[in-house]
């Protein structure tokens, strides 16, 4: 059977046309605004960056000192406490300080925590230092995701969203490179990753001039405002709920996982990097998919992924390979849901509404953070390993029910 080249030449030249167009869209953005938009999205890659080191620095040393899901789970729990209770303020914090001012002294906080945790190695001490930790860090992320969300030109908005999840996602994968090679024992692991953290600041020194986050009103700075704004959109919040839950569960239980299942600490960390890889690798694509389909049909098909992903790690047992296989597309399909999640916040909420928005975006975060990961450890603890598995399976069914419902309406 014989086709002609014709349609497939202008398949070409529409691809080609298409991205000149997107060349030329983000060309006609103004300086200013490029850099605001590379300042938020550096500094946020840094603290992914100390992020994916600190993560088996954390669980490994927990594991070695208790020996306990659960209370690996309630310490990643506790820093979801903390991201619930300090994000409802951060419009706030908009409305009587600088953003900038607010950023840089979090970042300032945040990387003071890290050589705490050396100086006091008890679990008790670990639980405050990582409860102030997290209210720093969580208060940087929120603000610089207003500030993109605010920046970006609304056909723009998924790619730009994906260039965020990817930086976030690939910080995250060098980090845990980095733990590969520099291990968790010593002073170094602990000095380096607070020396990241600090890094994060100078983008605001090298983009000084970037276009300014615009402040929050007061009206809109009410703790109201942003409940009823996750009230009238549960499909965005529970994107952020099931996210949330996976991040959190998967980088801190994914290399207590494996050496449960009989393999070494060294290839639990590379088994975190595989996923890790995945989730940078995906960004962008998906953040791409979200300017061009169906945005609530994407949803569905990342929370499909989510309800399918652990089941099918758990069949394939103590099998390294295929176990890593399936980590790299699953973590790379559910943390998707994310960017995604961003992509529909600022296409739906503008303006002054954005910051109360991305705010509760962040505490449905919060709550996936909080409710899962001890929920996941203890069924890890009774159902020796796989009940962690089974736990995840379960969220994504979870979600993918809720996203599905909404989506017939």
């Amino acid at each position: 059977m014989c086709f002609s080249p014709a349609p497939r030449a202008a398949a070409l030249n529409l691809r080609a046309f298409q991205n000149e167009a997107t060349i030329m869209n983000i060309a006609k953005m103004s300086l200013p605004q490029k850099q605001g938009i590379a300042t938020a999205i550096a500094c946020t890659g840094l603290i992914a960056l100390a992020w994916g080191l600190s993560s088996p620095i954390i669980s490994q040393h927990l594991e070695r000192m208790t020996a306990s899901g659960m209370k690996l789970g309630w310490l990643i729990s506790l820093a979801a406490i903390a991201t619930i209770l300090s994000t409802p303020f951060v419009p706030k914090l908009m409305s009587w300080f600088s953003p900038r001012t607010v950023m840089i002294t979090c970042l300032l906080i945040g990387a003071a925590t890290i050589p705490a945790l050396k100086i006091f190695m008890i679990p008790e001490a670990w639980f405050l230092i990582k409860f102030i930790g997290s209210c720093a860090f969580t208060i940087v992320f929120v603000i610089a995701e207003i500030w993109i969300n605010q920046l970006a030109p609304e056909h723009l908005r998924g790619r730009i969203m994906g260039m965020y999840g990817a930086a976030l996602a690939g910080g995250m994968g060098i980090g845990s490179g980095l733990a590969v090679l520099t291990g968790i024992d010593g002073w170094w692991p602990f000095i380096i990753c607070a020396s990241i953290n600090l890094g994060a600041i100078l983008p605001f020194v090298i983009w000084r001039h970037g276009e300014k986050i615009i402040p929050t009103a007061k009206k809109d700075a009410r703790f109201s405002v942003m409940f009823k704004i996750m009230l009238a959109a549960p499909t965005i919040m529970m994107c952020a709920v099931v996210f949330g839950a996976i991040e959190q569960t998967m980088i801190y239980f994914l290399p207590v996982y494996d050496t449960r299942l009989g393999h070494s600490e060294h290839m639990a960390r590379i088994l975190l990097l595989t996923a890790a890889v995945g989730n940078a690798l995906f960004q962008f694509p998906m953040g791409m998919l979200a300017d061009k389909m169906n945005r609530k049909l994407l949803t569905a098909i990342l929370m499909s992924a989510a309800f399918i992903g652990p089941a099918a790690m758990a069949m394939v047992g103590s099998n390294f390979w295929a176990l890593a296989g399936l980590a790299f597309f699953y973590m790379g399909l559910t943390t998707a849901l994310y960017t995604v999640g961003l992509v529909q916040l600022g296409e739906r909420f503008k303006g002054q509404q954005l910051s109360a928005a991305n705010a509760g975006f962040i505490v449905a975060y919060g709550i996936g953070s909080l409710i899962v990961p001890p929920l996941a450890g203890k069924m890890m603890d009774i159902y020796n390993p796989q009940g962690f598995m089974w736990a995840m399976s379960a969220l994504g069914a979870l979600g993918l029910v809720v996203v599905s419902l909404r989506f017939r309406r």
